[in-house]
C-alpha cells in the first residue's frame, strides 16, 4: 500500500475518535473520561512490552515524566473544551497546533521562521476570527465563544502541547519510539489517577466511567492508538512533512461530520474557517 492511504487513514481515524469523544463526553465527567482513556490506552500499549529496550540514561526517565505532566493537563484542558464546546469549533482551533510548536522552537530551540510559516500563522489568526464570528450585514462580530474559558483551556493545552513536542524532540534523541510510548502513557495513566484521587471521587469515579461509558471510551482508545499506529506506518515510508499536512484533514473531517451529527450551528461558517486554517497550517509544517 502506498504512504497516502496510511496518511489519509489516521485523518479518519483521529476524527472518528475526536467524534465519539465529543459523543461520549455529552454525558460523561471530562476527569472521568480522560482518566480511564488513559488508563485503557496503557493497557492496549503493553503489546510494546517486548519491544521496551532500558537502556539509556536514568535522568531521561524525568524528561519523560515531565512531558508526561504537560501531556495530562493539555488533554484533561482539551477534555473539558469538547465537552462544552462545539466540535465544530474546537477541531479547527486544534490546527493551531503547528504555530505554536515553531513559535516555541524560536524562542527555545533557536530555529529559524520562514516567510511562508509567518503567512500560515496568519491564515491561522485569520481562520480563527472567521470561525469565531458570525454575520450580521455588513458587520462581524465576535461571539461569547472567545470569552468561555473553555477557549483559553483549548489555547493552553496547545501552548502544552507545544512544550511536549520539544521535549519529545530531546526525549527521542536517546529514547526509542516503541520504548518512549508505553512508558509516557503508564505516567500519564499514573498521573491522572493522582488527579482523580485528589479532585474528584477517586477510584469510585473511575468505576462509575468503566461503567456508564466504558465501551465507548474504549473505542475511543482503540481509535487513538490505531490513529497513532497508521501515522507511524506513513511516516516510515516518505517525509513526515508530506504526511502531517493529510492527517491534518483529520479537523476537516470532525468538523463537516461532527458539526451534522450533533446539528451544531453555522456549520459552512465553520468548515470554511477549517479549510482557511488547516491551509495555514500546511504553510507553518512545509515551511
Amino acid at each position: 500500500m502506498q504512504w497516502y492511504f496510511f496518511a489519509i487513514l489516521t485523518a479518519l481515524l483521529a476524527a472518528a475518535a475526536a467524534i465519539v469523544e465529543k459523543k461520549t463526553l455529552l454525558k460523561e465527567h471530562a476527569m472521568e473520561f480522560s482518566t480511564v482513556l488513559a488508563v485503557f490506552n496503557f493497557f492496549i500499549v503493553l503489546v510494546l512490552l517486548p519491544y521496551i529496550n532500558f537502556n539509556f540514561p536514568l535522568k531521561m526517565l524525568a524528561f519523560i515524566y515531565i512531558a508526561s505532566v504537560l501531556a495530562t493537563i493539555a488533554f484533561l484542558f482539551v477534555a473539558k473544551a469538547v465537552r462544552h464546546m462545539d466540535v465544530s469549533i474546537v477541531s479547527p482551533l486544534m490546527t493551531f497546533s503547528p504555530a505554536i510548536v515553531v513559535v516555541l522552537a524560536f524562542f527555545i530551540l533557536g530555529e529559524k521562521v520562514t516567510f511562508l510559516q509567518l503567512f500560515g500563522i496568519l491564515l491561522l489568526i485569520i481562520g480563527s476570527y472567521v470561525l469565531e464570528s458570525e454575520s450580521h450585514g455588513t458587520k462581524k462580530i465576535f461571539t461569547k465563544t472567545f470569552k468561555s474559558n473553555y477557549f483559553y483551556y483549548i489555547f493552553l493545552a496547545l501552548i502544552l502541547y507545544g512544550f511536549c513536542s520539544i521535549f519529545d524532540k530531546f526525549i527521542l534523541r536517546t529514547v526509542s519510539p516503541l520504548t518512549y510510548i508505553p512508558i509516557v502513557q503508564f505516567f500519564i495513566a499514573i498521573n491522572f489517577i493522582i488527579l482523580i484521587c485528589i479532585f474528584h471521587n477517586g477510584f469510585e469515579g473511575i468505576k462509575h466511567g468503566v461503567k456508564s461509558a466504558g465501551k465507548w471510551i474504549f473505542l475511543v482508545a482503540i481509535l487513538v492508538i490505531s490513529y497513532r499506529l497508521s501515522y507511524a506506518q506513513a511516516v516510515s515510508m516518505t517525509y513526515v512533512s508530506l504526511v502531517i499536512p493529510i492527517k491534518r484533514m483529520s479537523a476537516f473531517f470532525a468538523t463537516a461530520v461532527g458539526g451534522r451529527v450533533f446539528h451544531e450551528k453555522n456549520l459552512a461558517q465553520r468548515i470554511l474557517a477549517c479549510v482557511i486554517m488547516l491551509i495555514g497550517a500546511s504553510l507553518v509544517i512545509l515551511g
